[in-house]
């Protein structure tokens, strides 16, 4: 390990690259801790955006460790020693983390499947939803509510250097206060002489001249102007939604944007009326472009008829890749005709219909052939038909066929723990028995994560699923999930065949 080549600067360890890097230099990732040192003994101070952080005096001079904050953006270290010394950067997101867009799709994806499986059993449901408005959404809420710090971002920047045009208005002025002559001011006065014309001075004393004034009337603000209502509008339907939470958050937010409009280059503007096209400023200015694309993204929530019973935050990925996962499987399982009941994955209150997946209790959607696939399924030593002979188990999603169970559990952050969780599959395996007569009733058990299965190969590999029965299936938002369809009609095939037969 090399030591740092200068007693004046402070140094990062990085992992990366296993050398010493300048604080300066090196590239920062969220949710990280980094050791520092520097071999100058003088005392100092080391503050990451204004935090004072800990060290400990070393040999050479002084080390320490950073934790650096769970969140992406600009950073910004303060070095108090003879002097202040800035240094700004970057903190990039965690390369294992959920983007926005991936989050969007998963929730898309969800409520898509949740709709058609509604659709699907519409006609042996018992909900009265007619007359429900459910134009508002918990999924556009969640995006309003983690994007609206963006948007007061995109705002200020447009209030700080809003666009302007320069426009002409003739006005009446003393001819000492004109700046500016011109041929047509020539022309206009020698066709209107007037009182306070002399032979010295052919001009009057009071002259109509064009004045050149910026103006912020332009397109661009008129339909900012326009949007900032509309949102004050939707944030009024959440602000009465009747859930205290929400509503708190929307009265604050309306607040915000009530201080918006009063903003003095919007008092010039009026609100666009007709149709809003993306202009040239639109499509060039980065601000405005990217204060368009957020209500671009806020309206394609437009066509989503059906909400989740609750917000799942971005942080809480696991929980929302299990619920993706398990749609996806429904899905599958609905396209090969198998559904026969998904009614109770939905519920009616007062957002309307809403799906009611959640960690704390079981849904189960019945198949044909008396079979199901079940989320959050319990197991105790009292249920019916299986159970266990130790402590409750509740595996993430459990698909009965013919008397037979196959394990499903999604894991979004697994890594280089993959054979770890898979040790844990073990438990499902031989510790599920059948309530009459105690034999194991598992017969597959199956971890499904995001991870392409690079550092563990062979637990993604057929060979090694189909001796073992378990191993690893890749699924992404947005990817091809052949192979894990493929383990579905393998299944199927296996569970009913001797009924087919």
């Amino acid at each position: 390990m090399d030591q740092p080549n200068s007693g004046d600067d402070l140094f990062l360890w990085c992992p990366d690259q296993l050398e010493w890097v300048e604080i300066g230099d090196i590239r920062l990732e969220e949710a990280k801790t980094y050791r520092w040192r520097t071999a100058n003994p003088a005392p100092f101070r080391l503050l990451l955006n204004g935090i004072p952080q800990p060290m400990m005096r070393s040999e050479d001079g002084w080390e320490g460790e950073l934790a650096m904050p769970f969140q992406s953006g600009q950073i910004t270290f303060h070095i108090h020693r003879d002097g202040v010394r800035e240094i700004s950067s970057y903190l990039y997101s965690d390369s294992r983390k959920l983007t926005e867009a991936e989050y969007q799709r998963m929730i898309t994806d969800i409520l898509q499947e949740a709709k058609v499986c509604f659709q699907h059993d519409g006609a042996a449901l018992s909900f009265q939803y007619s007359g429900v408005d459910r134009s508002v959404s918990i999924p556009q809420w969640d995006y309003v509510e983690r994007s609206f710090h963006r948007l007061t971002y995109l705002f200020r920047e447009i209030q700080a250097s809003p666009m302007r045009v320069l426009k002409v208005r003739d006005q009446w002025m003393q001819r000492d206060k004109v700046k500016h002559v011109t041929p047509a001011m020539i022309a206009w006065a020698e066709r209107h002489p007037g009182h306070g014309a002399t032979p010295e001075l052919p001009v009057p004393s009071m002259i109509l001249a064009g004045t050149r004034e910026e103006s912020c009337d332009v397109y661009e603000n008129r339909v900012v102007s326009r949007q900032l209502r509309e949102l004050l509008f939707l944030l009024g339907r959440y602000a009465g939604s009747g859930l205290d939470k929400i509503a708190a958050k929307a009265n604050r937010y309306r607040d915000i944007v009530t201080r918006w409009l009063q903003s003095g280059f919007l008092k010039q503007v009026a609100a666009h009326k007709g149709t809003i096209t993306i202009s040239q400023g639109f499509r060039k200015h980065p601000i405005y472009r990217g204060w368009f694309q957020w209500f671009q993204e806020l309206n394609h929530f437009d066509d989503i008829k059906l909400g989740l019973k609750s917000s799942i935050p971005l942080k809480d990925t696991y929980h929302l890749y299990e619920i993706w996962v398990f749609m996806q499987l429904v899905g599958r399982l609905r396209e090969q005709g198998l559904v026969m009941d998904a009614s109770s994955l939905f519920a009616m209150d007062r957002e309307g219909l809403v799906l009611t997946l959640s960690e704390k209790k079981e849904h189960r959607v019945k198949l044909i052939q008396g079979g199901s696939i079940a989320y959050q399924r319990w197991f105790t030593r009292k249920t019916e038909k299986f159970g266990t002979y130790t402590h409750g188990m509740k595996p993430d999603i459990v698909l009965e066929l013919n008397e037979r169970l196959y394990i499903f559990d999604p894991k979004y952050r697994l890594d280089h723990n993959l054979p770890m969780a898979l040790g844990e599959m073990h438990k499902y395996r031989d510790g599920i028995v059948r309530q009459c007569g105690g034999a194991p009733a598992v017969e597959e058990v199956y971890i499904i994560t995001p991870a392409s299965g690079t550092d563990n190969v062979r637990f993604f590999e057929d060979e090694y699923r189909m001796k073992h029965m378990m191993g690893a299936y890749s699924m992404n938002p947005g990817g091809s999930n052949g192979e894990i369809h493929a383990c579905l009609e393998r299944i199927l095939h296996d569970a009913w065949k001797p009924t087919l037969v």
